[in-house]
């Protein structure tokens, strides 16, 4: 190219000299011949000044090369590690209240933002008529009770229906205890260390101290009195006092149910850890609402076979007097009729009465003494405020990238962790809900308030077939021969390397293979070629 230079040089010098000499004879030409002269030796030098330029260009563009941004394949397949979302914070466990009834309100015993137990009354109607039929029916009920009592101790078979009762009292009391063990030992303890010593610890992560205290201090307690119950059913006899027995028992049981209320509560609450999973949370609360269930039927079972013995018992000591002949069977079917009704006017008279579904405070209450309210209209809305959490929506390309116990920061101090990923699109966002359970005991989130979070994604790892690795669209070079990317070698000059693409990814591109993953590649490939010389830019 240097010598092209010099050629063309000597041309441009050839040229000056012929001008020169032209010049001599210039002058002596007429005038317009002088004009045509003046405008041909402009035209040359013109031609001749562009010529030598573009050489000089073409020259310097051999001589600089292109600048490329080089990168590796890990940091290329694991852009983007964090999501930016917003969410709104809500309770765990919140419930809407309706009214059941219509009328007149005549009390309203709570204010808003009080704290309100479990079936604890909030406001009732006008109910004057609904507890004159409860108190009717109830009289009626104890009526057919009466009666079939009386049928009961004129029967001729009253020694040996007493006999029974005792003998169905002893299987009742000792089929309560292995209820209480099961429910206590077998549902519960593995939500424990050391259950049936002192140094219990409760396992699940329960962002409550107060609760979990009561729980390890309530199996305490339960432990003993489960050990004292077994030892007092084994000594029981036909001769002991079992209706006092059974009274002491419904005590015993009672305080199981609410040992398993506690429970139910604490599982509720409780965050998905290393320990236990979110499908291992969901299991243990099941397991303890059957044990709930059984519980509560123990208490029916208790309370039925104190009333047969302590009808047993009065039917003996009575004599034949006032002996009257009579069915069983129909004084039954009475006391079952009169039962009905009974329940069917505490029903309505319940319908009255608006209560809380569960523990929590008043975020709203939307009634006051004097309103009338139409059925089914929403009186009150109870959170738990204690127990929060934030719900948000991630699309669905960023759902592939997180997980049930992906770390979460809320507001950029409040640490959190993934409870909850729905398995479909919510059909009024068409993204995927997500729940996030909060970690710090100590924060000042509201229920209802608005935060940004940032949840991490999971890391691709890399693995032999390269299934997982991902790059920009702009570093692929496509051509007729095949996808190309390129890599810079020791002599600064491009390398190719041919790849096969997968799926679109946005603007990334899946590649199947042809790299394995510990490579570095240009970032862009527009314009690039193999053999080209390039500087890495050492800046990004």
């Amino acid at each position: 190219m240097n010598q092209t230079k010099i050629h063309f040089q000597k041309i441009y010098m050839h040229v000056r000299s012929i001008t020169t000499q032209l010049k001599e004879l210039f002058f002596e030409l007429p005038r317009y011949q002088q004009i045509l002269v003046v405008a041909l030796a402009l035209v040359t030098t013109f031609g001749l000044t562009q010529l030598i330029s573009k050489t000089k260009q073409q020259e310097e563009g051999e001589t600089t090369s292109r600048l490329v941004v080089v990168k590796s394949i890990a940091n290329l397949s694991n852009t983007d590690t964090a999501i930016p979302l917003l969410g709104t914070v809500t309770s765990v466990s919140e419930a809407t209240i309706r009214a059941e009834s219509s009328g007149e309100l005549t009390h309203v015993y709570r204010k808003l933002g009080d704290y309100v137990s479990a079936g604890q009354i909030i406001a009732e109607f006008e109910n004057s008529a609904e507890r004159a039929q409860v108190q009717q029916a109830e009289g009626a009920y104890d009526a057919a009770k009466a009666a079939r009592d009386i049928v009961h101790i004129n029967n001729s078979t009253t020694v040996s229906s007493l006999a029974d009762s005792k003998t169905n009292a002893l299987n009742t009391l000792s089929n309560a205890y292995n209820t209480m063990d099961d429910a206590v030992r077998t549902k519960t303890d593995s939500a424990f260390s050391s259950p049936r010593d002192a140094n219990v610890k409760f396992l699940p992560a329960v962002p409550d101290d107060a609760l979990i205290h009561s729980l390890e201090g309530s199996r305490i307690t339960i432990e003993k009195m489960l050990v004292a119950r077994n030892i007092k059913n084994k000594t029981l006899t036909t001769d002991d006092d079992l209706a006092a027995e059974i009274t002491i028992m419904q005590k015993e049981v009672s305080t199981i149910k609410s040992y398993l209320d506690d429970m139910a509560t604490a599982y509720s609450k409780a965050l998905p850890d290393s320990n236990y999973s979110a499908a291992s949370l969901d299991a243990a609360r099941a397991s303890i609402n059957g044990a709930r269930s059984a519980i509560s039927g123990t208490l029916n079972s208790l309370t039925g076979a104190k009333t047969s013995l302590t009808a047993s018992v009065s039917a003996e000591a009575i004599t034949g007097t006032n002996t009257k002949s009579g069915s069983t069977g129909a004084a039954d079917a009475q006391v079952k009729q009169a039962l009905g009704a009974y329940n069917g006017a505490l029903s309505r008279l319940e319908k009255t009465i608006i209560r809380s579904p569960i523990s929590g405070t008043l975020n709203s209450l939307q009634i006051q003494t004097g309103d009338f309210v139409t059925q089914f209209a929403e009186v009150a809305v109870v959170s738990n405020n204690g127990a929060l959490e934030v719900l948000s929506y991630v699309t669905e390309e960023d759902a592939k990238r997180i997980q049930v116990g992906s770390d979460v920061l809320v507001d950029t101090k409040v640490k959190g962790v993934i409870t909850r990923i729905a398995p479909a699109l919510d059909p009024r966002t068409k993204k995927i809900e997500v729940r996030i359970g909060i970690k710090d005991n100590n924060t000042t989130l509201t229920n209802g308030q608005s935060v940004r979070i940032v949840i991490t994604k999971n890391a691709i790892t890399q693995t032999s077939t390269n299934n997982n690795i991902k790059i920009p669209i702009s570093a692929l070079k496509l051509t007729p021969n095949g996808a190309f990317v390129f890599t810079v070698n020791s002599s600064s000059t491009l390398d190719s390397i041919k790849v096969q693409e997968g799926a679109l990814l946005g603007d990334e591109i899946q590649i199947i293979s042809g790299l394995t993953g510990d490579e570095e590649i240009v970032t862009d490939a527009r314009g690039l070629k193999a053999g080209m010389k390039v500087t890495v830019d050492t800046n990004k």
